[in-house]
């Protein structure tokens, strides 16, 4: 699992959710396009769950990108080489560095625990039958967390087995409160805060299972519209670090970076 994070020269104060957040999913498609019409086509065609989200940190100047793919961070980084502006109209940047993350299958098993807690960044809902869903239900979130499991491995995962594991799981807390996020032609309604789980009642193997699906479900987001920006989560313990940037980002005034330069990292 990889994250490209893209570390620009402004910063932006406001709401980076809705019209900007999905311009800036129509600029990762782009970028794919200058490098390989061939992947951009697969994903402009994919109907199931796009194999990459996007997470806008523009308080602190930076903008993740989040997928298994390696190829489409390859695009990205070979793109903004040649050209490291970005226009999403309503803010414009140049991308003075670019990192990118590797997650291995080793780093989340080691990671494990049998407590762990969601902390919803941004808007997260799913949609069902013509309807958004903005609540943390298990059910979904464990579905959720399997689909973004198989886009990693490509391995299905069969609801059937993971079902039974919902009733055993424990919630602990709860602290959630809805938000609209506006696309522009239409309006989302999802949910921001956290979760804090227990899953100790579950057999040890089912327990490192569920845990392997919810990292996954956490790197990639949650629910509907990940790609555009929505859904976006981490998972303590598996990023700690980030959270607590996070929370710090938050309470300060983000620094503008040095000299504008481009590095790969």
């Amino acid at each position: 699992m990889y994250r490209l994070r893209l570390m620009a020269d402004s910063p932006y104060h406001r709401n980076t959710v809705g019209v900007l957040s999905k311009r800036f999913h129509a600029f990762v498609l782009r970028s794919i396009q200058s490098q390989s019409p061939v992947l951009s086509q697969l994903l402009h065609d994919r109907k199931k769950r796009q194999v990459f989200s996007t997470h806008l940190l523009l308080k602190k100047g930076e903008m993740w990108i989040n997928t298994p793919n390696r190829e489409l961070i390859s695009c990205i980084q070979q793109h903004l080489l040649l050209h490291p502006e970005i226009d999403l109209i309503d803010w414009k940047g140049i991308v003075q560095e670019f990192h990118c993350q590797t997650y291995s299958r080793s780093f989340i098993e080691e990671k494990f625990s049998p407590n762990f807690t969601l902390h919803f960044l941004t808007p997260t809902t799913f949609y069902q039958r013509g309807n958004y869903y903005p609540l943390p239900e298990l059910k979904r979130l464990l579905s959720s967390a399997a689909k973004a499991y198989e886009i990693f491995s490509g391995e299905p995962v069969d609801w059937g087995d993971l079902e039974p594991l919902v009733h055993l799981i424990r919630i602990e807390q709860v602290e959630v409160a809805t938000e609209r996020v506006h696309f522009g032609e239409f309006n989302v309604i999802g949910f921001k805060g956290k979760i804090a789980m227990n899953i100790k009642a579950l057999p040890k193997e089912k327990q490192q299972m569920v845990w392997k699906l919810i990292s996954y479900g956490a790197l990639m987001g949650f629910g509907y519209k990940t790609a555009w920006g929505l859904g976006q989560t981490m998972l303590d313990p598996l990023e700690k670090r980030h959270i607590s940037e996070h929370r710090r980002a938050s309470k300060k005034s983000p620094e503008l970076f040095g000299n504008p330069k481009t590095r790969m990292g």
